[in-house]
């Protein structure tokens, strides 16, 4: 692949990875790094492959191969496979993460959806939400989830949520001020 072509193609992906998350990642480079790529120019398809890290701003991908298609020169889809692959992103509100988990993660950028698959996780603002499949709307924050219905081996796995105590904010910020009232710091 050309140096012209392999640029262009890092241009575009700068251009689409644009969650609604944290705005300026728009405005920053993108790096990826990988054992191997490849890219086929008649079908938009690149195909990056060995531990695969690719990063714009507060955005990171990371699995054993990525493969981003493309479509009229703009990101669609993005699919990483990994055990796991993981997914996490800076969100526009207050600043907080996004990370995810699955053994396939499918990343629709324009859409600003992200789809796990197998073994599937994804936590933000304390909640973490485990599942065979979860779909994950970065835009309006929404999920939806569902547990392996396949019949496998003892049967069908159910979703889990785990929600943070109401009051574990408030008592750790009032640690923090008993810690700084007393002059004293606790390993």
């Amino acid at each position: 692949m050309s140096p012209f072509k392999t640029i262009l193609g890092l241009a575009l992906l700068l251009c689409c990875l644009t969650a609604s998350a944290n705005m300026t990642d728009r405005q920053q480079p993108i790096t990826v790094d990988s054992d191997f790529a490849e890219r086929d120019e008649k079908t938009g398809l690149t195909v990056y492959r060995g531990n695969v890290v690719a990063r714009q701003g507060s955005l990171l991908i990371e699995g054993d191969v990525i493969t981003i298609v493309y479509e009229n020169n703009r990101v669609i889809r993005i699919l990483c496979v990994g055990l796991p692959a993981h997914f996490e992103q800076e969100t526009s509100t207050k600043g907080e993460m996004v990370t995810a988990y699955g053994e396939s993660i499918e990343y629709l950028p324009i859409a600003e959806k992200i789809k796990l698959e197998k073994n599937a996780s994804i936590s933000q603002k304390g909640t973490l939400i485990k599942g065979d499949v979860i779909d994950y709307d970065l835009a309006n924050e929404t999920w939806k989830a569902k547990g392996d219905t396949s019949g496998n081996v003892g049967g069908k796995t159910r979703i889990q949520l785990i929600i943070p105590a109401a009051n574990q904010k408030s008592q750790d910020t009032n640690d923090d001020d008993t810690e700084k009232e007393s002059g004293e710091i606790t390993p």
